[in-house]
């Protein structure tokens, strides 16, 4: 990448007697990187030490990522994947890290680690031990593992041996740096080729003899190092996200969204060193301390002892900071000048604040979605056109995961499921759901169905109807549990009262005046009232009286059955 302009030479531009300079460069330009890999270090810098670009690309790379659809009729294997990415990779957490690279760099690259055991086969014997168990001599020259087999116990040196193993807890996603990795394409076929630099510090790892980088790296990788080339990655082992770029950059590689405002940060950093040497100069005044001379009097330095008059004041001052209720004295006036103390004024705060604006217009980022504010009525061109952007982002996340599952599930021996997301909406407009609910609501539900309705409100229908129906049965048996209950309660109330009334006889209660009593308030009360009403009453008298309560209780059971009798005699056919 280069910001090289085609203009003509100095010489051509004399002997036309152009004096002006090249309006199109200035000073911070020197700074701006010419390189793509330079450009994507620049990029790291700038997303750590600005807030906007943190910010932003955060919320950019966490906002539309939704939950996943694993669209199978098949419920084992829906659960199988469901674990596999949820649990166990995390795909959410995954695929917002990517989208930190690509929205950074333009560019985000990953692959996928399967966990494999790596053996030792003796080449006399035959014999394979597994390395973690065998006490080897590493030599990079040739990639010898050299030991002592334990079974031929011959000095041999062994051949790697690596076997897959399924095992899901051992899949890892990889994200590779954009700067070490290299791409020959072909601009015709569109086909790429992708290499891999190993760093140093694996490079060093591995000519040292890391035991835990020899005994887990894929042995393509000990190769490379071996060999002191590149790593290349074998066809459809990487996944490459990018930002599409105009014609006329190099099409292997996304386009950084920074690369638009480099110099505008620039711009802003100069500005802030600016208020950093403002601040440290001019914030802070200088105070000088003075005897100071009115107009009607003679010069005070010539009666009195300057000397003296320093240290009285220097007393008084001192005694004024431990107690702010101090007086000091003083023959003359004394008056104070500050030296500095403008740097409030030669702040250019405005001025980073402009430029800060620009930063996020480059960006094409909506203020309001930065610091906030964005709503759905508050400009429907500027949400349409960041979620047009956003679901462009979307789209290559779920085919990130969509490529994801189908190695997963051919490495672990499943059946390939098509993998998806809720549907993402930056628009999520509450008034505009009511209105729909409200207009199906009307038309008897014929104008959407409940599937859609469900979707809108990111609820799963089946899952309700099961949770419904089990709430229903849940009910059901609450219900006669508590009939139950309440019968048990009753006849044990009942029995109360009958033995109480047994023990009454001794204490010469008056049997009829209790019956009496008993029929007064069932006949004159509680066969008028509703239910509700009259098993508060009768709440209220087991309270007050327990044994009146059980008299009651039995006396209004014989009303009833009485008044059901009645009303059957009178529904009855009368003899003609």
């Amino acid at each position: 990448m280069s910001n090289s302009f085609d203009i003509d030479s100095s010489t051509d531009l004399i002997s036309r007697g152009i004096q002006h300079p090249n309006p199109l460069f200035d000073f911070l330009t020197t700074f701006v990187p010419r390189k793509l890999k330079n450009l994507f270090t620049l990029c790291e810098y700038l997303y750590f030490n600005s807030p906007q670009i943190f910010a932003a690309f955060n919320k950019f790379a966490i906002y539309p990522i939704t939950q996943f659809k694993y669209n199978t009729d098949n419920g084992a294997l829906r659960q199988k994947y469901k674990r596999l990415f949820e649990k166990t990779l995390k795909m959410k957490g995954r695929l917002i890290t990517s989208g930190i690279d690509f929205q950074l760099y333009g560019n985000a690259f990953i692959s996928i680690y399967f966990p494999f055991r790596r053996f030792l086969k003796c080449p006399d014997c035959g014999h394979k031990e597994n390395i973690r168990f065998v006490d080897y001599k590493f030599k990079l020259k040739g990639l010898k593992f050299n030991y002592k087999c334990g079974h031929c116990k011959h000095l041999v040196s062994g051949k790697v041996d690596d076997q897959n193993i399924r095992y899901a807890k051992g899949i890892n996603i990889i994200r590779w740096d954009p700067k070490a990795i290299d791409i020959i394409g072909n601009p015709i076929t569109g086909e790429s080729d992708y290499y891999y630099n190993v760093p140093e510090t694996i490079v060093s790892r591995v000519r040292k003899g890391d035991r835990h980088i020899l005994d887990t790296m894929p042995y393509a990788f000990l190769e490379t190092i071996a060999a002191r080339k590149t790593f290349k990655f074998a066809p459809d082992q990487i996944f490459h996200m990018k930002k599409e770029a105009p014609a006329g950059i190099d099409v292997d590689w996304g386009y950084p969204q920074l690369t638009s405002v480099v110099k505008q940060f620039f711009y802003v950093a100069v500005l802030r060193k600016s208020n950093e040497a403002i601040a440290l100069e001019h914030i802070v005044p200088f105070r000088v301390l003075h005897p100071q001379q009115s107009t009607q009097s003679a010069d005070p330095t010539v009666t009195i002892s300057l000397s003296n008059w320093v240290s009285e004041t220097k007393m008084n001052y001192k005694a004024w900071r431990q107690d702010p209720l101090h007086l000091m004295f003083a023959p003359i006036p004394v008056g104070v000048t500050n030296v500095g103390g403008q740097g409030r004024a030669l702040m250019v705060t405005g001025e980073i604040k402009e430029a800060e604006e620009s930063i996020i217009v480059g960006m094409g980022i909506p203020r309001e979605f930065l610091y906030g504010g964005l709503t759905a009525s508050g400009s429907p061109v500027t949400l349409r056109m960041l979620e047009n952007q956003l679901h462009g982002y979307v789209t290559q996340l779920v085919d990130a995961a969509q490529w994801i599952a189908d190695k997963c599930g051919r490495y672990m021996g499943w059946e390939n499921i098509e993998i998806g997301m809720e549907e993402f909406k930056l628009i999520d407009d509450v008034q505009q759901k009511m209105a729909l609910t409200a207009a199906n609501a009307e038309t008897g539900g014929q104008l959407a169905s409940l599937t859609s309705l469900a979707e809108m409100h990111n609820m799963d229908l089946k899952k309700q109807r099961e949770l419904r129906m089990q709430e229903t049965l849940d009910e059901m048996d609450f219900e006669d549990t508590l009939n139950r209950k309440i019968q048990e309660k009753q006849q044990s109330l009942a029995q109360g009262a009958q033995s109480a009334a047994l023990a009454g006889q001794s204490m010469q209660y008056d049997q009829q005046a209790i019956i009496a009593s008993a029929d007064e308030l069932v006949y004159g009360q509680l066969l008028n009232l509703d239910h509700a009403q009259r098993r508060g009453m009768l709440e209220q008298l087991a309270n007050e009286d327990f044994v009146m309560y059980s008299v009651v209780t039995k006396r209004l059971e014989l009303a009833q059955e009485q008044m059901r009798q009645q009303q059957g005699d009178q529904m009855a056919p009368q003899p003609m």
